[in-house]
């Protein structure tokens, strides 16, 4: 099956389980895969310190170092695979059968579709200033919403509110697991106390 990125595309967000479902349908190989989610981080990184200098120069906001786009690649490239393991390990534990590669693959495509709206954005962003916080908003809610269509699909649930708590809960564990280990390995700093100051 040779995929119509634009018609897919349309579909994501008309009908985004037949769109998991022919992803998922192409049987690609892990090298595959793999050279997907590098292709999609790497224009999301260009892409992103595109919006950081097109924004800078639009609001006149000095927004400091423009975070180098190696790191927004590796950044990125580490949230997806953790995503993707957290999305098939916890769907699995309440009866799912979705794999590993097919999460990844699908959290790709995720990523591939907010680029797109991110593209859009920073053309608005330059007509249109104060539209860029209400398309933030609109991605956001589009990234939960692709999530949970998603996320059904790849274990075959069938309840989406079930499923979007699900999303949520496992959300906010991964950002609390986060924070411990960022913490703890130094790579944030703690607030000093005020009493101590």
């Amino acid at each position: 099956m040779q995929p119509d990125l634009k018609e897919w595309l349309i579909r994501s967000f008309t009908d985004p389980k037949s769109v998991a479902r022919d992803l998922i349908g192409l049987n690609l190989s892990g090298n595959a895969r793999f050279m997907a989610m590098v292709l999609v981080v790497v224009m999301t990184a260009i892409l992103g310190t595109l919006a950081q200098l097109v924004f800078s120069f639009i609001t006149k906001v000095d927004i400091g170092t423009v975070t180098p786009p190696l790191t927004v690649v590796g950044l990125q490239a580490t949230l997806l695979v953790y995503g993707a393991f957290a999305m098939s390990f916890v769907g699995q534990r309440f009866g799912g059968n979705g794999k590993f590669s097919d999460a990844l693959l699908l959290l790709t495509w995720i990523e591939f579709v907010l680029m797109i709206g991110q593209m859009i954005q920073v053309v608005l962003m330059v007509f249109f200033p104060i539209s860029a916080t209400l398309m933030s908003v609109l991605l956001v809610a589009l990234m939960f919403y692709l999530l949970v269509q998603f996320t059904m699909v790849l274990h075959g649930f069938e309840n989406p509110l079930a499923t979007g708590f699900g999303v949520i809960l496992t959300f906010l564990g991964s950002a609390m697991i986060a924070g411990i280990v960022l913490v703890s390995t130094g790579l944030v700093q703690m607030p000093a106390d005020p009493a101590s100051l």
